[in-house]
């Protein structure tokens, strides 16, 4: 198997989150962000955009765009509601292993790879 379908398979498997392995599994149903799952995952990314610009859009590409998409998105939604007043969810490691300044960094790298993925 090549190294661009791995990558695409990773994504899809982060984006469904029915594996309590996943990063965004944990995320959305233990409220524990894991920074190096999520760095894993955003290096992943720029791998596979790589792949892209390299060898060019796959079958899957709009599947995969999308997903990771949704994952960026909701991430940030979460880092959100994290704040919001009388809302239930927190993340757990917040202020003890998670920074304002790692949110702020992993914005920034968001923004990097979506802009290089998105051909």
């Amino acid at each position: 198997m090549n190294k661009r379908i791995k990558l695409e398979r990773y994504i899809l498997k982060e984006y469904q989150a029915k594996d309590s392995q996943t990063f965004l599994y944990q995320l959305n149903y233990e409220f524990y962000f894991d920074k190096e799952k999520f760095s894993i995952l955003l290096n992943n990314c720029n791998s596979l955009a790589k792949e892209y610009h390299e060898f060019g859009k796959s079958d899957n590409y709009d599947e995969v765009v999308k997903s990771l998409l949704a994952i960026f998105e909701h991430t940030l939604y979460l880092f959100f509601v994290h704040f919001v007043e009388n809302d239930m969810f927190t993340i757990s490691n917040y202020g003890k292993d998670l920074t304002a300044t790692d949110v702020s960094d992993y914005y920034l790298q968001i923004r990097d790879i979506t802009e290089k993925i998105i051909l």
